[in-house]
């Protein structure tokens, strides 16, 4: 086969099928033509679940769980106009307060001359509804997002730990009592030091994913009525923009070469193998067909014989 001036090799039709099977497999194997493109993912190892340093876990009949816990965080993000951005936050703060939660950061800045106020409230996960309520009455509510995911099982995981390792401190304990000589106290202090050392982090792990349920988030930006347009143009960065469009512009260019390299090392050789393996299975199976063929009387030619008069 010519295209120009350049000559493509021909393939018989066994090459053609092997050829076919071998993509096919390898895609198969792959998972799919973009893993075998662009190639597996790179990232970490997968941890096995509950590997945590070789840590015992918790396991299904210890009583860790029981079957009406369900621990969230939560978290809200509003964007709300009023008419008096101050009495809002006053009137808000006050509400927040009584419902036992707190203002834990604010940030207020004026753009020409239009004052905006981003204030951060933690409210306990009893009243978080209230509080969601409260903040859309208070004014025209322009954006609006709330957000939940589960933290049981890994409050559950972190208790396990810990009573283990509180076990494990208490029969530290209980052997430093007995030990009688320096190399059997010093021992059993440095496997007490590691257990110690392990309690602390896992009960930090611990109380910071509690506090999250304890105490849900809510962010809001107040601003004036009439400020919609100001906030639709609010941090626009041309130089920023640009510089987006083309780091997009390289990230597409790479994936395009990615492809191209994983095309000519993976793939090619994989057909090439794939239409030789073909071949040369035909050439051996082709005989073998056609004595077949022969021995049953299939497609043998009877041939006539013309006589001129």
């Amino acid at each position: 086969m010519k295209i120009g001036s350049l000559t493509l090799p021909t393939f018989s039709t066994p090459a053609k099928v092997g050829l076919v099977a071998a993509l096919v497999l390898a895609l198969s194997a792959s998972g799919g033509i973009s893993p075998l493109l662009f190639g597996a993912s790179t990232g970490a190892a997968p941890q096995e679940k509950g590997d945590m340093g070789g840590v015992p876990t918790a396991v299904p009949d210890d009583g860790a769980v029981t079957g009406d816990r369900i621990d969230l965080v939560r978290t809200g993000t509003f964007s709300l106009e009023v008419e008096d951005v101050d009495a809002s936050l006053t009137k808000l703060t006050n509400l927040i307060k009584s419902q036992g939660g707190y203002v834990s950061g604010s940030y207020r800045y004026t753009d020409s001359s239009t004052p905006y106020l981003t204030v951060t409230f933690r409210v306990p996960a009893t009243s978080f509804d209230a509080a969601v309520l409260a903040l859309r009455a208070e004014g025209t509510v322009l954006s609006e997002q709330i957000s939940s995911y589960e933290v049981t099982m890994q409050l559950v995981d972190l208790e396990a730990r810990l009573r283990n390792l509180r076990a494990s401190e208490a029969a530290l304990l209980e052997l430093m009592t007995q030990a009688t000589t320096v190399s059997d106290v010093l021992s059993v202090q440095t496997q007490l030091t590691a257990v110690r050392s392990d309690i602390e982090s896992y009960d930090a792990q611990r109380a910071a994913i509690a506090d999250q349920v304890a105490m849900t988030t809510i962010s809001v930006t107040i601003s004036p009525i009439g400020s919609s347009i100001g906030n639709a143009t609010n941090g626009f960065d041309l130089r920023k923009e640009v510089a987006l469009a083309i780091a997009n512009l390289i990230s597409v260019g790479r994936t395009v070469i990615v492809a191209a390299i994983n095309l000519v090392i993976v793939v090619l050789p994989i057909a090439l193998i794939g239409a030789l393996a073909g071949g040369l299975l035909g050439r051996v199976l082709t005989p073998l067909v056609a004595l077949l063929r022969r021995l049953m009387g299939v497609g043998v030619a009877t041939k006539r014989t013309v006589r001129r008069r």
